[in-house]
């Protein structure tokens, strides 16, 4: 074992003003130099992975966004959180801290930009999901999203005048508001003009086609109260 004591690291042969230089030479003493010397070039060959990493994804995110600054903005995101971030906020979008985008994720009517699309502070994005940003979608402090979830702002028969005629009621645009903390699971379908409240969850494919108040559970189709979360 290394002679740790005061009065050997204290001595002449080692630097008490200098840690490293101590810790070298009882290391040579001990004949575990080439220990030292992985152990320096282990630590070190990891800082540069991530360098590379950062620097990678860095890269990736300058190029796409001005390959779509000259193509318009896609309709498809399919590339990793950071990259999907970046490009929504490059075409308009307000996008905050500790957010995660997985892939893919549809937006609809994003012909002019994503400034319809708010997604605040951790929120979640499970992928697989379908925005229609033909009008407002807020996504408030911490809610998430589950893999599958479709948000719709509008809704048309594909200009049937029979169908939107007897169906009027159902057509036209609406913004949709998720509170802070709401959590809409696998496969839920949020129809236009609708509010989840705070805290709220909705059922794995649920459809919700009326509002939803503050620490609720809905689920069916259409959506009901199950339960209040207390």
């Amino acid at each position: 074992m290394p002679d740790l004591r005061p009065e050997y690291i204290n001595s002449p042969q080692t630097n008490a003003d200098n840690p490293l230089e101590t810790l070298i030479l009882i290391c040579t003493k001990y004949k575990t130099i080439e220990t030292l010397e992985f152990i320096l070039l282990k630590k070190a060959a990891v800082r540069l992975q991530k360098i590379i990493q950062k620097s990678v994804i860095l890269l990736s995110k300058i190029s796409l966004v001005l390959l779509f600054k000259i193509i318009g903005p896609p309709r498809l995101l399919r590339y990793g959180s950071k990259i999907n971030i970046a490009l929504l906020r490059a075409f308009g979008a307000q996008v905050g801290r500790d957010v995660t985008i997985s892939s893919p994720v549809v937006l609809h009517a994003a012909k002019e930009g994503y400034k319809n699309l708010t997604i605040k502070d951790g929120c979640f994005i499970n992928g697989f999901n379908f925005l229609d940003i033909s009008a407002r979608i807020t996504l408030e402090k911490g809610v998430s999203l589950g893999p599958g979830v479709i948000i719709m702002t509008h809704n048309r028969y594909n200009h049937n005048p029979f169908l939107e005629e007897r169906l009027a009621h159902t057509c036209g645009f609406g913004d949709v508001l998720i509170k802070e903390g709401a959590g809409i699971k696998a496969g839920a379908l949020i129809i236009h003009g609708i509010t989840i409240g705070k805290n709220a969850v909705v059922a794995g494919h649920a459809v919700v086609n009326r509002d939803v108040g503050d620490n609720c559970f809905v689920a069916g189709v259409p959506a009901r109260v199950v339960k209040e979360i207390t």
